[in-house]
């Protein structure tokens, strides 16, 4: 049978997305910050959850704006704030400010000027007294916090930190009537929704269900079946537990509980209370745990969960001996098909099975050949057949499959039996392969989330002009050409049109600092800065989503005239305003690549390119990985180039220097250019996951496929995403630096032989 009729049988799937925050009293700024290439450690496809990570391209795909993120660090304080906007990006760079364990008065100027409100002896006394009542509240002497409140600060613009202080240290049960009180005033959302979840937290952990029912609502937070993050998931566990201890709970809590200990992931210790009584209600038991196990014994990773697991079944358990038999094959499950191993009992013919799953999945261009006789040796189940098939399948799909090894996924595999997960992977192969009927057929079953992705989008365009549906494919192109994104860019050049920067400025009606001047969170922003707080994050993004438009990017001008570019930043992400490109792509340190720019001969568009899907543009910001600053080098990276140009490098500590590093990470850039050609699809691929990596990416069929082809099927997601990204970051920039609109992709790259 013709792919292209087994397509059109493809039952349809569906997903759900959703993102929260998960806010902290002591709340650091959070950027992504990508692996750097140097590592050359294998990316982690899974990671891009967190997260991906960085800010999103595209309003059509704003959900991956912020997925895996590092610690940054606090802006400098200033003394003054221009009253008129001069541009400085060279203040200092920023430094780090260790959140406090326990409290300790600063050490500030208390005469320091708050640009929105008159230094008067009043309002210095004022400090004073809120550095003692934060003192007070801190130490737990709410009385006194509380009374030098009324006395000193009932007009000081910080006092509604007294009550929230009051209330978050020592928490306690018969606070909970004022908590509700504040939560409900609503006069500072962000600290209404941290209260909130710290007492939430709190009151679960003490047993008080109703009133963390009360404080959630009757509303579910979330839709079950979305994918959540670590925070979201917390809260729908805290809804459920609540609900469980009130005599509510109905299938939902079943299902939902067994669906957060099934996953392999950890889930939150905030979810081990709706464990526990999901348990204890006589849903955890050792079938359960089979079953996760077995889920878990497959797969590439988790061996430490593995292990753990299995040591929770005790001797008596009837299926030990099936674990034990099972975790003699772990590491090397192709033992299997020795003839020691022969059919017999339940347990073996289990433990096959799972063992030629594992080996399956570990390495399925070895176990296929043997899959047949493994069948038919110990008699296997059509249901065990199509699972190991599906393994199979997704290995064939998953690397640099062959056009043998595409064929066989067709051939074994119906297409009324693709996941939603194997079509996606088909999909790409079909793109990679030129079958464009199958990518043109196939998009029609996909589910109608990835429907809306502007990638399949593209290449159901592009397909449509490959099998001669010309009209089709030139409607659906204009549509994807109105998005700011790889693809975007990308169908607008092939159009021969303008890209959709739709840039949005400053309106000529807001001023500085007019515009917040009345505004209690900005107000109160710079008067944390005057006491030299972190809390001024809070406030900053209480401003960035709460205030309007006009006031959330005056304030994001005044980060950039003063060279706290992470606030700037954090003006667009944290109140989506994707359309600030001024302040979503600040010039920071614009000197300094200007510089480097002229001695490596990279452009300077190309080089904030990197370091702003790197970095966010934080000289401080340091990955899980120990890859530092702006350009996100790693030291023995930089260590290797300093040698090279014979430059002085004196460790770790030299790469949060902004000249060095962007010295360094355009020396190390420019290598990378060297090497491939000129061409900055791999260059920056290589930045990412390592030049080693870049030729096995490449055919090896000597099919020739061009540049969208290649990116769409380079095989780690992160990188995928990353290649997309710096190249319209490199048109962005461009833009913001010159005024010109330059092309999404150069000549060079689009001749060159992939």
């Amino acid at each position: 049978m013709k792919l292209s009729n087994i397509v059109k049988s493809l039952l349809l799937g569906t997903s759900f997305c959703f993102l929260a925050a998960n806010f902290n009293c002591s709340y650091a700024s959070q950027t992504n910050s990508s692996k750097s290439a140097q590592t050359q450690k294998k990316v982690n496809k899974s990671n891009s959850s967190k997260k991906n990570n960085s800010a999103k391209n595209s309003k059509s795909s704003k959900a991956t704006k912020t997925k895996k993120t590092s610690k940054s660090s606090r802006p400098n304080a200033q003394k003054k704030a221009p009253a008129k906007s001069n541009k400085n990006y060279f203040k200092e760079p920023i430094q780090r400010k260790e959140i406090r364990q326990t409290y300790v008065a600063p050490v500030v100027d208390l005469t320091t000027e708050n640009p929105l409100l008159a230094t008067t002896p009043k309002l210095i006394n004022q400090r004073k007294y809120f550095q003692d009542a934060e003192a007070a509240a801190k130490k737990g002497d709410t009385a006194e916090a509380l009374r030098i409140k009324k006395n000193h600060l009932e007009d000081y613009p910080l006092a509604i930190w007294i009550d929230y202080w009051t209330l978050t240290n020592n928490m306690d049960v018969s606070k909970y009537p004022k908590v509700v009180d504040f939560i409900r005033s609503d006069d500072h959302k962000e600290l209404s929704q941290i209260l909130k979840n710290k007492y939430i937290d709190f009151l679960a952990r003490h047993g008080n269900y109703k009133q963390v029912s009360e404080l959630i609502g009757k509303k579910k937070p979330f839709d079950d079946n979305m994918e959540m993050n670590s925070s979201q998931q917390t809260l729908q566990c805290r809804y459920y537990e609540a609900r469980w201890h009130l005599g509510q709970a109905d299938m939902s809590s079943q299902i939902f509980a067994n669906k957060i200990y099934m996953q392999l992931k950890p889930y939150p210790s905030g979810c081990s209370g709706l464990i526990y009584v999901w348990g204890q209600n006589g849903n955890l038991n050792d079938t359960n745990r089979m079953d996760k196990f077995e889920r878990l014994y497959i797969q590439r990773r988790y061996a430490d969960s593995t292990r753990n697991l299995a040591a929770e079944f005790s001797d008596d358990s009837k299926f030990k001996n099936r674990i034990n038999m099972a975790m003699a094959l772990y590491d090397d499950p192709s033992r299997i098909l020795n003839e020691e191993y022969e059919p017999g009992s339940d347990d073996i013919h289990r433990v096959a099975v799972l063992a030629f799953k594992r080996f399956a999945n570990l390495k399925p261009e070895e176990a296929n050949p043997h899959f047949e006789y493994f069948c038919k040796k110990f008699h296997i189940t059509p249901t065990e057949r199509l699972d190991i098939i599906q393994i199979i399948s997704r290995g064939f799909l998953g690397r640099n499959s062959t056009l043998d090894e595409v064929n066989w996924v067709d051939k074994h595999l119906p297409a009324i039996e693709w996941t939603d997960e194997i079509k996606i992977m088909r999909m790409r192969k079909a793109v990679w392969f030129a079958q464009w009927n199958v990518v043109y057929d196939l998009y029609n079953h996909l589910n109608p989330n990835d429907k809306k992705e502007i990638n399949w989008r593209y290449w159901k365009a592009r397909a449509a002009y490959e099998i001669g549906e010309k009209d089709q494919s030139l409607i659906l192109m204009k549509e994807v050409a109105k998005d700011r994104s790889f693809f975007g860019f990308l169908a607008a050049q092939e159009l021969g049109q303008k890209p959709p920067f739709n840039h949005q400025r400053l309106s000529k009606s807001a001023k500085w600092p007019s515009t917040v001047a009345h505004n209690k969170a900005a107000i109160r922003f710079f008067e944390f800065r005057a006491l030299d707080s972190a809390n001024a994050n809070i406030e900053w993004n209480e401003v960035a989503k709460h205030g309007s438009n006009d006031e959330a990017l005056v304030m994001a001008e005044w980060a950039l005239s003063t060279g706290n570019v992470n606030y700037a930043i954090m003006s667009v992400i944290a109140g989506k305003r994707w359309d600030a490109l001024d302040y979503r792509f600040p010039k920071a340190f614009l000197n300094l690549y200007k510089k480097y720019s002229a001695v490596t001969n990279v452009p300077i568009s190309f080089l904030y390119g990197i370091s702003r899907q790197e970095s966010m543009l934080n000289p401080n910001i340091k990955s899980p990985v120990g890859a530092v600053g702006l350009m996100q080098l790693m030291p023995e990276t930089a260590r290797v180039v300093s040698k090279k140009n014979n430059w002085d490098y004196n460790g770790p500590r030299d790469l949060v220097i902004p000249e060095n590093n962007i010295r360094l990470g355009s020396a190390y850039l420019k290598d990378m250019l060297t090497k491939f050609d000129n061409n900055r699809i791999l260059a920056a691929a290589a930045y990412n996951a390592g030049p080693n990596r870049i030729p096995r990416w490449k055919s090896a069929d000597g099919k020739k496929r061009d540049t969208p082809m290649f990116i769409e099927n380079i095989p780690f997601k992160e990188t995928r995403l990353y290649v997309q990204n710096v190249l319209l970051y490199d048109v962005i920039y461009k833009k913001l630096l010159t005024g010109k609109t330059d092309l999404l992709l150069k000549e060079n790259e689009r001749k060159y032989k992939y």
